[in-house]
Formats: structure tokens, C-alpha cells, sequence
């Protein structure tokens, strides 16, 4: 993730790639499922075929734009990953990278107990990991994902809650937007749907006046639309749907505290 200071305020100049780490044989079963629900998020991936063609050089292209560079990686682990000398070598690659705090790493799991990780690969067992199987999908895992990498953005920035943006944003958002907001913090807490129906009211209250188009409008715009064209926002009980419409909600806010008020002083 990158980030440029604006005002003194950091805020995203474009939003970095995942890069995807696995074995040959679960590309289509796991990893292609996993790219296809992020890139609903908006949230782009460094896949291998999607960034490299026959004949390019795989250490320039694969390693050195993709292990090395990007801020986040998920490494699949499966009962094929030991036998993929390429999946090897760029764990072994992220490894060093998580260690000197230079990348976040989301283990997955795939059809893997978590007692039959090969012992070189055990230091991903001290990362909070997901266990996926066939039955279970990937949507949940890419979830996680959007909630990390919005929370990440999200401590860069002013409008950290709902209740700050309350107490310090009144006279720098619309006032549609701010009653809405609070009528939200008066809903109650296990009110779900509630919720989540008057978070995507307020995205839309935010909408007419945010015409811009760059990365962080369209990785709040498809975390919505994802939402609303999969659920119509008639959702199961998972509070990380809040907690990742919450934190898209505070980006939006930002970024049109940012832009939109000084374009009318």
C-alpha cells in the first residue's frame, strides 16, 4: 500500500497488489476463486497470469515485481505446496520479508490440517491463518483480506470511527451524510441488516458529490456494489461485514474532507 500526505493527512495514491503465492495444481480449485472475490473487493492481485507471458524472465517478473515488491501476499498451503520448487522459493522469499516487517503474509490453508504443515513452513502457524476445503469457498478468507487492507488504510488517515467523525467532522461533511451517521450509532448493536442497509445509504448520500475517479473511490465503490449485488444487503450475522463497510465509510469520509470541502472554500 502506498500513500501520499496531503495536507498532513496520509491517504492512498493507488492501492497495491496481493500477491498470490501457490502450487500449480491448486490454481484452479483455490487460488483463481480467491482472485475472482478480490477483484469484486477492487482490491488488485500480482497473479502469474495475469502479469507474465511466455518468454519473459520469471526472476524479473515474478520475483522481483511481485515477491519483493508487494505489501501483501497470501500463501496457500496445501499437500502440494512442497513438491512446487516456484512456491518454495517464494515463501521462502516472504519469509524474510515478514520477518524484517516488510510485508503482511495471509496463510491459507487448503485442504491441510494445521498438525501436517511441513516443519519449514511452521512459522505460519503464529499468524492467525484460515483452513479452507472444497465445500467451504474462499469468500469468507477474501473478506478477512478486505478488512485488513481497509484497516490498514484506515490508520493512515483522521476519520478513524464513526464516533470521531461525529465529534470533529459536523461542519466538513454533508448534513445528510452526518444525520445519517447519527441514526446509525443509534441503531442497535446485533441490528445487522440495519446497519448495513443505512451504511450503504450513506456511501450513496457521499456518492453525488464524489465524481474523482482513482483508486480509493473504486476500492470503497466495489466493496459496496459487491455487497449489494451478492446480498441486496439482506445479510447473514457476520459483524466483519460491518467492520469492513465501516472502515470504507471512514476512507469515504476522508477522502471527501480532503477533496470535496476545499474544492468549495
Amino acid at each position: 500500500m502506498e500513500y501520499v500526505s496531503v495536507g498532513g493527512i496520509f491517504i492512498t495514491s493507488n492501492i497495491n497488489k496481493v500477491f498470490i503465492c501457490f502450487a500449480a495444481k491448486d490454481r484452479y480449485l483455490i487460488a483463481q476463486p480467491i482472485v475472482y472475490h478480490l477483484k469484486n473487493y477492487g482490491i488488485d492481485t500480482w497473479y502469474d497470469r495475469y502479469e507474465m507471458v511466455m518468454g519473459d524472465n520469471r526472476e524479473e517478473k515474478n520475483i522481483k515485481e511481485g515477491v519483493e515488491k508487494c505489501k501483501y501476499a497470501i500463501i496457500i498451503l496445501s499437500k502440494f505446496t512442497m513438491f512446487s520448487n516456484c512456491a518454495v522459493e517464494e515463501i521462502t522469499i516472504l519469509e524474510k520479508r515478514y520477518k524484517k516487517s516488510e510485508i503482511v503474509i495471509f496463510p491459507i490453508l487448503y485442504e491441510l490440517n494445521p498438525d501436517n504443515i511441513p516443519d519449514q513452513f511452521k512459522w505460519l502457524k503464529s499468524l492467525i491463518f484460515k483452513e479452507v476445503n472444497k465445500k467451504s469457498g474462499t469468500h469468507e478468507v477474501c473478506n478477512h483480506i478486505a478488512c485488513k487492507i481497509t484497516t490498514d488504510i484506515k490508520e493512515k488517515i483522521n476519520a478513524k470511527s464513526i464516533d470521531s467523525i461525529l465529534f470533529s467532522y459536523k461542519d466538513l461533511i454533508p448534513s445528510l451524510t452526518f444525520e445519517l451517521l447519527k441514526t446509525y450509532t443509534e441503531i442497535d448493536a446485533d441490528n445487522l441488516n440495519s446497519r448495513i442497509t443505512i451504511l450503504y445509504v450513506i456511501y450513496l448520500s457521499l456518492c453525488v458529490e464524489l465524481s474523482e475517479n482513482n483508486s480509493t473511490i473504486s476500492l470503497i465503490s466495489s466493496i459496496f456494489q459487491r455487497l449489494f449485488s451478492e446480498t441486496k444487503l439482506n445479510l447473514p450475522i457476520d459483524y466483519r461485514e460491518i467492520w469492513l463497510l465501516e472502515n470504507s465509510i471512514c476512507i469515504l469520509i476522508e477522502y471527501y474532507r480532503l477533496f470535496c470541502t476545499e474544492s468549495k472554500i
